[in-house]
């Protein structure tokens, strides 16, 4: 038999033993008339319970989801945009070495090869992955599928479709400035 109310309800009181007595005023157990309580709230124990355990579940579920929105949605992150900036010192690229520096929204990469600085955009324009300067070689090359450029930025060898952005780089002071070309 399906439940359908109140386990003690005075209508079933008399279906479950012979020792239970039917009262027909409604009476709950405490002796404390149905009647008698706040009008239109019920205060019954399993009612209370699922609006518990429901609004704990909320929370939890809440908790729980707002860390993965955050991860999956990232903040706008907002960049000045410059025609100029000082990189850093010129310390920092030694002769026959490369140096990546941020540059509005792209990476370029500075090179110095024998007192003379090139600057070139440090992303692969086959994948965008970040492009290293090989002193042996003297060439940019790209690690991802082998991209070969020259330190002009001009393609050598490989899948990608067009040559690196080019800049300008200059020391003014002891300090690498770097220009849109």
């Amino acid at each position: 038999m399906a439940q359908t109310g109140n386990f003690k309800s005075p209508a079933r009181m008399g279906t479950l033993g012979g020792s239970a007595e039917v009262s027909s005023s409604g009476a709950v157990s405490g002796g404390k008339p149905r009647e008698t309580g706040l009008k239109g709230v019920d205060f019954e124990r399993r009612g209370f319970l699922h609006k518990v355990v429901g609004g704990v579940g909320a929370i939890v579920a809440a908790s729980t989801l707002y860390p993965v929105v955050k991860y999956i949605i990232p903040p706008v992150k907002e960049i000045k945009m410059v025609n100029e900036i000082k990189a850093g010192p010129a310390s920092e690229v030694p002769d026959g070495s490369g140096k990546i520096y941020q540059f509005n929204e792209d990476k370029v990469i500075v090179v110095n090869k024998g007192g003379t600085l090139t600057a070139v955009s440090a992303v692969c324009t086959h994948l965008g992955c970040l492009v290293h300067w090989e002193n042996a070689a003297n060439e940019l090359a790209c690690p991802c599928h082998g991209a070969k450029y020259k330190q002009t930025g001009e393609i050598i060898s490989g899948p990608q479709p067009k040559p690196l952005k080019i800049y300008k780089a200059k020391i003014d002071g002891d300090t690498i400035v770097i220009t849109k070309a």
